[in-house]
């Protein structure tokens, strides 16, 4: 083999030498990193019940007339006497608010031409709407809303208290530190059984707040739940 050759062929076999060797390293390298970077990420929840702190009922009455002004004494009388009630029942006057009326006018619905005009010309809705934080008066006063109706108040819509809970802020450090500990000890169970260490604390996130009825019978009783994303090192 001639000089020019030879030297070509030592350079060539150097070159896939030092690529091999090259490539040695990196992998043992990658290899030795992979160790220290190892992590574990689990979920922390955290629940608790606690009664609404506001309820918002509506109470819906109707009435009907051959006119307006019919209309508007029957819808009056039946305000005030649920207006009454409702302060009877211990719920203050800034907690009441009474909402306008709906009129409807029957002879303006189309008809055939032979069918003859509705025996009574108008009906009306009206409702009151309760704001209260005292929810536990609440059940008394459904229970006793038959009243209304011995009344003269025809009553015309469910009368289903929507219960909320917005105290979220003064349970929420509780529970989020409660989620991280259940979290770390995930965490710490996983890593034991994986014959390591639980190392320090590299990512940490908050999911939402959900609020939702303990069970269908108890809507006034509530059920805060949050769950948090965690991420350790593990060593």
């Amino acid at each position: 083999m001639d000089a020019p050759r030879c030297t070509f062929a030592l350079s060539a076999f150097f070159l896939a030498a030092g690529l091999g060797i090259a490539g040695f390293f990196v992998g043992n390298g990658v290899s030795r990193l992979r160790p220290d970077h190892r992590t574990v990420s689990v979920k922390g929840l955290s629940e608790k019940e606690v009664p609404a702190s506001i309820a918002i009922w509506t109470l819906g009455y109707s009435t009907a007339g051959d006119t307006v002004k019919e209309i508007n004494g029957n819808l009056d009388t039946a305000t005030k006497t649920v207006v009454a009630f409702l302060k009877q029942m211990g719920f203050e006057e800034k907690e009441i608010a009474v909402q306008p009326p709906l009129l409807n006018d029957l002879s303006l619905v189309p008809r055939e031409k032979d069918v003859p005009p509705p025996p009574i010309r108008f009906t009306a809705n009206q409702s009151v709407l309760l704001r209260t934080a005292k929810v536990d008066l609440i059940k008394q006063a459904r229970a006793a809303s038959s009243s209304l109706m011995a009344s003269g108040v025809q009553l015309s819509s469910r009368m289903e208290p929507n219960y909320l809970f917005n105290r979220l802020n003064d349970i929420k450090p509780g529970m989020i530190q409660d989620a991280t500990k259940n979290a770390r000890i995930a965490a710490d169970q996983f890593a034991r059984d994986s014959q390591a260490s639980l190392g320090k604390l590299r990512h940490a996130s908050q999911g939402w707040f959900q609020v939702e009825n303990r069970d269908p019978a108890t809507p006034e009783q509530k059920v805060v739940r949050v769950v948090v994303d965690v991420q350790y090192e593990v060593k």
